[in-house]
């Protein structure tokens, strides 16, 4: 157990970034803003926290958004979940074969209860420790800071040379890279597989892999 992996859980384990963008459209329509339809919510916010999200709307606007939109997008979401998503293909063999094998721990930008709840639906959870399962609500700055993944190496108690974080969005890849942690670019989740992969590999991505059972071959 030399090899500390740490998994991204949207659009990584989870396969809910559509479900999430589709909501944050609908909101933001809801709001007046038209122009947002999930594919640029994708396109604008993919692996940034909501907090994040939410600076990136009010300074395109330049006027501020109502305190309960956070709320409402939580509540939304973990009514949703349960029906509209599943676990990324081979998410759960592969996470079901490394338990015990190596360190493993979930390490996202989502709001705690989505990612805990998320987790659960497609019977992920079981694999992870409570605390071993890191949300940028434990750090002071979100992806693409490093600070969720030097954090998550910190509490494993291990280094970061000798992890490996695998990691979907360009946001996610820059906060690797910023730590100093060899990355992983998944893309088997992508609608459009070659223009991720330039996005990843644009970020600083290591290595790419469509399939999440390739991790094995660059432990």
């Amino acid at each position: 157990m030399d090899t500390l992996i740490i998994f991204d859980c949207d659009g990584t384990l989870v396969n809910s970034e559509h479900l999430y963008n589709s909501i944050t459209a609908e909101l933001l329509n809801e709001l007046g803003y038209a122009e947002y339809t999930p594919e640029l919510c994708l396109e604008l916010f993919a692996g940034h926290s909501w907090s994040t999200i939410r600076h990136i709307i009010e300074a395109r606007h330049s006027e501020p958004l109502p305190d309960d939109l956070i709320p409402r997008y939580i509540r939304i979401a973990n009514q949703k979940m349960h029906h509209d998503f599943d676990a990324t293909p081979n998410a759960n063999k592969v996470v079901s074969d490394f338990h015990g094998k190596h360190k493993i721990c979930v390490a996202s930008n989502g709001e705690r209860n989505n990612v805990l709840k998320s987790l659960e639906v497609t019977d992920l959870l079981q694999y992870f420790e409570d605390h071993h399962i890191f949300t940028k609500i434990q750090v002071p700055r979100p992806k693409p800071a490093p600070d969720l993944f030097e954090f998550a190496c910190a509490q494993m108690d291990h280094s970061p040379d000798k992890a490996i974080i695998i990691e979907d969005s360009a946001t996610g890849v820059e906060a690797a890279k910023a730590a100093g942690i060899k990355v992983l670019g998944y893309i088997g989740a992508a609608h459009d597989k070659n223009k991720q992969a330039e996005k990843l590999k644009k970020a600083g991505a290591d290595v790419l892999i469509e399939c999440l059972i390739h991790i094995e071959k660059h432990i």
